[in-house]
C-alpha cells in the first residue's frame, strides 16, 4: 500500500506501480512545513487532495485509508491490460476482515460523490462501473459486520437504488442473523431500502423476487412494529412471540428466524435438518399448544387476511409441522383445508405446503384451492414469436427518399429524427426532445455518447424511442421547443 507524501513511492499491491501524489507525512500525519506556523496547519488540515476520479478527499476523512486504496485501484484499473479478463483480486481478499466494512462504505461514498456529481464530469460513469466491479467483490468477502457497520452500509446503498446491485447489504444481513438479531435501527434502515428498491439494477426478475421475499421475511422479523390483526392472519403469531418471556422467547425467536420468503416450492432437506435441533428446542408440548391456537381461525369460516410475508410464515409452520412427525399437529394444520381467505393469490404457497403431510398437488387442485399449473409454451410458437420480435425493426423504422430523415414509430408515439442535425421530434405535437445522456444506466452509457455524431448513434437513439413504455424517461422536451411548428433540417 502507497504510504501518504509529497508523492508516494510505487506501489505493486495492485500488480502495477501506481504514485500518487498526496498531501500527508510520512507516518500519516501532516508533512510538516519549512515553516510551521498556525495557519500552515489549519490550511493543510483543510486541504482537499483531487483523487483520480475527481473526488475530494480531506485528510481527516474517517475512511481516508480505504479511499487510498481506492485511487490506487483506479489508476492501476488504468494501466491494466484491456485483453486481461478481469482485475486481480487477491490483494483484496488478502485485506484485514476489520477493515472490510469501512472499505465497503467506502466504495459506496464513492459511488454517491460521482452520482452526485455526474454532470460535471466526463467519465463518472466508467468509474462507477470499475468501483461496481469491486462492489461484487468486497461483497463475496466472507466476513462479520457489527450492527452500526450494517445500517450505514444499507443506508448508504438505498440512496443508490437504481445505480448498483442490491444484494450485497441483504446478503450481509441474513450472515449476520446467523450469529445475532434484528434491532430496531437495522428495522429502520431495511424499511427505508424496501421502499426505494428499484427494478432497474436487478441481474433478473427471479433474483429480484428472491430479494423482495427475503426482505419480507426479515421485516416480518421485526419486533418493533405496530401489530395491526386487519393486516394479516399472520399477526397473532407476532402477537404471542411479543409476549413470550426468558428462554421461550429466544428458542421462538431461533424457529420463527428459519422461516424462509425466498424458499422453494418443496421443503429442501436441508431446511428440515436444520428445522429439527430447533423444533426440539421450543419442545413438542409448546409448539402443539402454539398450533393449535395459531390455526384456530381457519375453521372460523370467517375470511381470514392474507399478506405476502404470511403466506410464508404459514408454508414455514406447515413444514414444521412435517417435521415434528406429529399426529395432532397434522390434524391442526389440515385446517387449512378449511380455510376462507381475502387475498385468494397469496394462498398457493402455504396450500402447495400441504404436501409434506400426504395431501398431493392433484386433491389441492380438484378441491380448486390452488391453481392449475399452465403447460409450456410450443417450441414452435416461441420460435415464431422470435421472428416476430427480430422482424420489428425493419417494420417500425421508415426512412425518407433523402434519408436525412428516420420516422420511428414508438410503444406510445410516431418520432422524427434528422441524421444531419441529429434532432428528435415528437409528431404527435411537434416537440422538440433531447436525450437526458446523465440519465441512462452506466453500461448504456459506454455505447450511447452524448452527440448524434454517427449513423449507429442515430440508431441507437431511434432504437430507444421504439421502444419508449421503456426509454422516454431519459428524452426531456428541449427548452423553448415544446410544441413549435416542425423544423425541417437544411436539407428536406
Amino acid at each position: 500500500m502507497t504510504r501518504p507524501g509529497s508523492l508516494s513511492p510505487p506501489n505493486r499491491e495492485f500488480g502495477v506501480e501506481t504514485p500518487y501524489c498526496r498531501q500527508l507525512g510520512q507516518s500519516g500525519d501532516l508533512a510538516r512545513p519549512q515553516s510551521l506556523t498556525l495557519a500552515n496547519i489549519v490550511y493543510s488540515y483543510s486541504m482537499e487532495v483531487p483523487c483520480p476520479d475527481g473526488f475530494l478527499l480531506t485528510p481527516r476523512d474517517p475512511l481516508r485509508a480505504a479511499h487510498e486504496r481506492l485511487n490506487d485501484f483506479l489508476i492501476a484499473e488504468e494501466q491494466r491490460n484491456p485483453a486481461t479478463p478481469a482485475f486481480d483480486v487477491s490483494p483484496w481478499r488478502k485485506l484485514p476482515k476489520r477493515e472490510l466494512p469501512q472499505q465497503t462504505l467506502a466504495v459506496l461514498r464513492r459511488i454517491r460523490w460521482l452520482d452526485q456529481h455526474d454532470t460535471e464530469l466526463e467519465d463518472a460513469h466508467k468509474s462507477r462501473i470499475t468501483f461496481a466491479r469491486l462492489l461484487r467483490v468486497l461483497y463475496g468477502i466472507s466476513a462479520e459486520f457489527a450492527e452500526p457497520e450494517l445500517v450505514s452500509i444499507i443506508e448508504a446503498t438505498t440512496e443508490l437504488l437504481g445505480r448498483i446491485a442490491p444484494y450485497g447489504p441483504i446478503d450481509r444481513i441474513t450472515d449476520y442473523l446467523k450469529r445475532s438479531d434484528l434491532t430496531p435501527e437495522l428495522c429502520r434502515a431495511l424499511r427505508a431500502f424496501q421502499a426505494n428498491l428499484r427494478e432497474e439494477m436487478s441481474e433478473s426478475q427471479a433474483s429480484m423476487q428472491s430479494l423482495r421475499q427475503t426482505l419480507y421475511m426479515l421485516l416480518w422479523m421485526d419486533e418493533w412494529e405496530p401489530l395491526d390483526p386487519a393486516r394479516c392472519w399472520s399477526e397473532c403469531v407476532r402477537r404471542d412471540f411479543r409476549q413470550m418471556t426468558g428462554e421461550q422467547r429466544l428458542k421462538w425467536r431461533a424457529l420463527l428466524k428459519h422461516l424462509r420468503g425466498n424458499a422453494p416450492v418443496r421443503m429442501p432437506r436441508g431446511w428440515a435438518r436444520d428445522a429439527r435441533p430447533l423444533l426440539d428446542a421450543v419442545g413438542l408440548d409448546d409448539f402443539q399448544e402454539k398450533i393449535e391456537s395459531w390455526f384456530a381461525p381457519f375453521r372460523s369460516g370467517q375470511a381470514l387476511p392474507l399478506s405476502v410475508p404470511g403466506s410464508h410464515v404459514l408454508k414455514g409452520l406447515i413444514w414444521y409441522c412435517g417435521v415434528a412427525g406429529d399426529e395432532r399437529v397434522k390434524a391442526c394444520a389440515l385446517w387449512l383445508l378449511d380455510a376462507v381467505w381475502r387475498q385468494k393469490r397469496n394462498t398457493d404457497k402455504s396450500m402447495v405446503a400441504l404436501t409434506v403431510l400426504g395431501i398431493s398437488r392433484e386433491e389441492l387442485e380438484a378441491r380448486n384451492l390452488i391453481k392449475e399449473r399452465m403447460p409450456d409454451p410450443m417450441p414452435r410458437y416461441l420460435e415464431r414469436l422470435r421472428n416476430d420480435l427480430c422482424a420489428i425493426p425493419t417494420i417500425r423504422m421508415v426512412n425518407d427518399e433523402k434519408g436525412d430523415l428516420l420516422i420511428v414509430q414508438g410503444q406510445m408515439h410516431f418520432y422524427r429524427l434528422f441524421r444531419s442535425t441529429g434532432r428528435i421530434e415528437r409528431v404527435s405535437d411537434n416537440t422538440v426532445l433531447e436525450l437526458n445522456w446523465h440519465s441512462l444506466p452506466d453500461q448504456l452509457r459506454l455505447v450511447v455518447n452524448r452527440e448524434s455524431s454517427s449513423e449507429f448513434q442515430i440508431q441507437m437513439r431511434a432504437f430507444m424511442l421504439m421502444h419508449d413504455g421503456v426509454f422516454a424517461r431519459h428524452f426531456t422536451e428541449k427548452p423553448g421547443f415544446a410544441g413549435s411548428p416542425r423544423m425541417r433540417s437544411a436539407d428536406e
